[in-house]
Formats: C-alpha cells, structure tokens, sequence
C-alpha cells in the first residue's frame, strides 16, 4: 500500500429512496443500511446511518428502492448449465416449425455424425402450433445423429429413431414403472417418452451408477455453462436459489465453482433420491455446508408434470375422460423412500402437482411422523399445484411447507383452461388459501420450465392474469407484500435459513436487490417491467445493469 493511504473502511453504507426490510422497520420509512463485511449492522434513514457511521464507505442509489435478495426455492441452474451447452428451443427464441428444424440442424452441423444432438425448452403450444413433433420429423431433420428434444416442462421429450435405438427401445418395449412410451395409432412408437421413459436417459442410468445413454458432458464445460447461468440470474435480482434435482456431476461443478470464486448465487440443493443411500452412508444431513453451497435435503417425484398434462388428478382431464395423470413412484415406493429420510432426520421435498399426488403425499408425510415423531423436520411439497380445502387443513397440521409456482398462471396460463377447466383453476396455484391457513409458501420459478424472474412471479401471483388477458383462478390474488414475502422470508423459511435470510435486519446476510421503482406501490399489471439495477451477496456487488 502506497504511503499516506488508509485501507478501505470495512463499513458500507448502502442508500436509496426505500429500503423494504420486510421487518417492522418497514414503517419508519428506512432509506439505507450498513454492512460490515458480508452482514447488515444497521437499518435506518440516511442522515442517522451518516451521523452513526461517518467514516463508512458509502454507494447511493438515489431513486430506486431496496428490497432483500430475490430467493427461488425450486429451480434448476445445474440443468439450465447443461441446457445451455445444447439447442435452445424455447419460445423466447424458436417461434414455428421452420424455425425449430433451423436450429437442430445448426446443432447437428456442429456435432460429430453418430454424436447426440440434443435441444431443450421446446413448446409444442408456441411453437409448432399444438401439434408435437414425433420420431419421423426429428430423423428428417437429423438423419446421421440419434436427437432427442426435451419439452420445456421437463417431463417428457421427443426422441428421434437413432435415440430409440440407443435407449434399446422398439415396438415390442413395455412402458418402463412411472412412464409410457408412445404410440402411434397403429402402435408404433411415435418417439415421445413420458416421465420415468425420458428420465432413463438423461438422469436414471447416471443415478444407478450405470453407463448413462446420453454421454454427459465434460466439467469445464458444464462449469463454464454455470458461470452465465448463475450471471443470468443476478441479473434477475436472484442472490439465493434452490436446485432441486442434483447428481454426483452438479456437485462436483458447484463445488468447482465455489473453490474459484465463481458462486455469485447461493445455493440449497436438493438430491436425486436415487443417491439417498450414499447420503445416508456418509451421514450427510440437510444443513451441511455453509451459507454458499449446502444440503437441503433429499428430491422425490410423485406425479408427472401440469404443462405436460401428465399430473396425477383425482377427476380426469378436461376432455380426456378416463385420463388422470401419471404416478411416477408407487405409493409403496413412495412411504418408503419417505420414512427412510425422514428416520435419517434429513429433509424430503417432492414433486406433487396433483391432488391426487398432493393427498398420496401427505398420506407418506403423517405416516412417518406418527411413527416417528420429528417436529423439527418440515418436509416440503414442492409445485403442490391442485388441492382442495382438505389438503389444505392436512398440510397446516403437518406444519409442511408448500412451494408452489409463482409464475405459472402470467407465463403459461393461456394452456391451462383447457386442460383443467375454470372451476379447477379456483383451487390451483392456491396461493391466497395457503397464506390464509398460516402456512409457509416459498416463491418458485421452475426454470427452465418458466422464465427465472421472480418479479413475473410476483405479478402473476398478485394479478392472476395470463400473457392472453385471461383471469384464471382470481380468488387466489395475493397482494403485492404477501408476493414478495414469497420470494424474501418465504423462500427463507423454506430452506430453514429465516435467522440469516430474507429480511434486510441486523445480524442478516447482505443480500439485496436493487430495483428501479417500487413493486408494492406501482400498478400490479407492470411489476415484471421493473428494472432490476444492481444485485448485492455478502455486501459485495456481483451484477449491475450500467
């Protein structure tokens, strides 16, 4: 250090129009806080923090307005890392037929002959017009390499002749335990492959410890991948995640990028419940770790997928009379699998979009409970997506918590109607009847399978209103505080962090977000068109938008 400097003062004090602490503090107008190294000190207006704190370094934000760090509980930045090293359809970038056959032939251009092409976020709805593409039209287009294309709800995909051959499937193939294949109307396979059928290629062989059909991909690439996605959601505003469906490889990138520096987003993850015994064997339990990169708990799956229109429904599908949705694990497997992590005092956190699924469920949670009493363990549902006011009073008596989409109604509304009809759409996405029974509600993205901001979430929670103009499900509004507190001190809550997270108070991580007006008091219908300007972890600055 050069002579006559002083060294940077470890105190910051960070200004701005607003802060919403989403404390008490909130009604006394704060307008900054002071962080002393990765921790908030104080909370207060600007000229008392100045007097406090005079020698502290300071940043003002002038207009714009603070709130805590955006946390979703349930994405999946490790398979968005792994997406991103293949052929992006989604309907931000691939809007027709034509269009999708471009960019998988760009993609098999650029791959070896006899070398997978792969390509996810395809929507059949946005972009080849409701009609989903089979075997016949991905070996028109890729003729020399076995491709499969994954839908953007990440239950079932489309594989082309060359990928059937290789996952050893043909006509005479039985549907594999919690999948189907499918067929034409002559009974050929079409290349479609529902739920444990895709799963087999991309996750399950991995999880057994197998030969995986689709080679993976290497970890400087899968590392490189992680840094722009985890950059993509700083700039969102997100400063913690949940990923919920990781194996030995999203480990070992995580772990990768934290030893370089390169995780500007905490992470809780979740395991596939295939590597529960390896857990359990090292005596690993959710809270391991530290507040960068830790163990949340153990990752199940009931039922299939509401925009794959393969959730497990207690009354059939609009217009598919004797159709109820697909069981995944059965309920034996299902009570189980449960009580195995439960009797290990870990978290379990499972995918549950149907009430069917949702009371299946809860029929495993009370089972372990009454048989083996640990209050403190609060198991999650995660999508928890169609209930009834039954579920709804178990789950409260369980203490669970709910994960619901956040986005779903503004970013795929306009498919739902005529899957499940208005009626069921009063008790889907249940938010406000989750808040009014006093249970805990994290906010959640499902990215890929829906854009990562979490301020569409929150509009979509507040407004209920589909990209189409539709209101779908209106007695399920929440206001625009009790949205935000999804994202904040919900999410918090759900990971078992509150002490540390969501709220902007002393003692808490510095973990902020900084936006260019105000999401409690602008009109609800443009929330999503906020500008996020800066995103702070650990009182540093990971992203800016200037």
């Amino acid at each position: 250090m050069a002579p006559g400097t002083e060294p940077p003062h470890p105190l910051r004090l960070v200004s701005a129009r607003r802060v919403v602490t989403m404390t008490g503090a909130d009604r006394s107008g704060p307008q900054g806080l002071v962080c002393l190294g990765d921790r908030i000190i104080a909370v207060g207006d600007r000229a008392g923090l100045a007097a406090r704190f005079p020698r502290a370094a300071r940043t003002d934000f002038g207009d714009a307005v603070i709130v805590p760090g955006f946390n979703d509980a349930h994405m999946h930045p490790s398979l968005v890392a792994e997406d991103a090293l293949h052929a992006d359809l989604s309907p931000g970038r691939i809007t027709s037929p034509e269009e999708l056959a471009a960019a998988l032939r760009a993609q098999a251009a650029r791959t070896p002959e006899g070398a997978w092409v792969r390509a996810s976020g395809y929507d059949h709805g946005k972009t080849t017009g409701g009609r989903i593409i089979d075997r016949h039209d991905l070996d028109r287009i890729c003729p020399a390499h076995p491709a499969l294309v994954i839908h953007v709800a990440c239950h079932w995909a489309v594989a082309n002749s060359a990928a059937l051959a290789a996952g050893g499937l043909d006509d005479d193939s039985a549907d594999p335990p919690g999948g189907g294949l499918g067929r034409d109307p002559a009974g050929h396979l079409n290349g479609i492959l529902y739920e444990q059928a895709m799963f087999d290629y991309a996750v399950a062989a991995m999880a057994r410890g197998g030969t995986p059909i689709i080679p993976p991909s290497g970890p400087a690439d899968r590392r490189r991948a992680l840094r722009g996605v985890l950059t993509s959601l700083n700039a969102v505003g997100i400063t913690s995640a949940g990923d919920l469906l990781v194996g030995p490889d999203a480990i070992e990138t995580y772990q990768e990028a934290q030893r370089h520096g390169e995780l500007p987003v905490r992470l809780n993850l979740m395991v596939a419940h295939p590597h529960f015994d390896a857990l359990r064997g090292l005596g690993l339990r959710s809270g391991f770790g530290g507040d960068r990169l830790r163990l949340n708990g153990v990752k199940a799956f009931v039922d299939g997928a509401i925009g794959g229109g393969t959730a497990l429904l207690a009354e059939p599908y609009e217009g598919r009379a004797h159709d109820h949705g697909q069981q995944v694990l059965t309920s034996r497997e299902l009570n189980d699998l449960v009580r195995a992590v439960h009797a290990a005092d870990t978290r379990i956190a499972v995918h549950a979009n149907g009430d069917r699924a949702v009371d299946l469920l809860l029929d495993a949670y009370e089972g372990a409970q009454s048989a083996d009493p640990r209050p403190h363990l609060r198991h999650r549902i995660e999508h928890c997506t169609v209930v009834t006011e039954d579920i709804v009073r178990r789950i409260k008596r369980l203490d669970a918590v709910v994960v619901p989409f956040a986005s779903y109604v503004g970013y795929h509304g306009d498919k739902l109607p005529g899957w499940y009809g208005g009626r069921r759409l009063e008790r889907m996405f249940a938010h406000r009847w989750f808040l009014d029974a006093g249970i805990t509600v994290a906010g959640a993205s499902d990215h890929p399978c829906a854009p990562p901001d979490p301020l569409l979430g929150i509009q979509s929670c507040v407004t209920r209103t589909a990209a189409d103009g539709a209101v779908l499900g209106g007695n399920q509004r929440i206001s625009p505080r009790e949205a935000l507190r999804l994202y904040t001190v919900g999410a918090a809550e759900a990971s078992d962090e509150a002490a540390v997270k969501g709220r902007l108070a002393p003692g808490h991580l510095a973990d902020f977000t900084v936006l260019g007006d105000d999401p409690l008091a602008v009109d609800p219908r443009t929330i999503a068109c906020i500008p996020v300007l800066a995103t702070w972890v650990g009182g540093e600055q990971v992203w800016s938008a200037s």
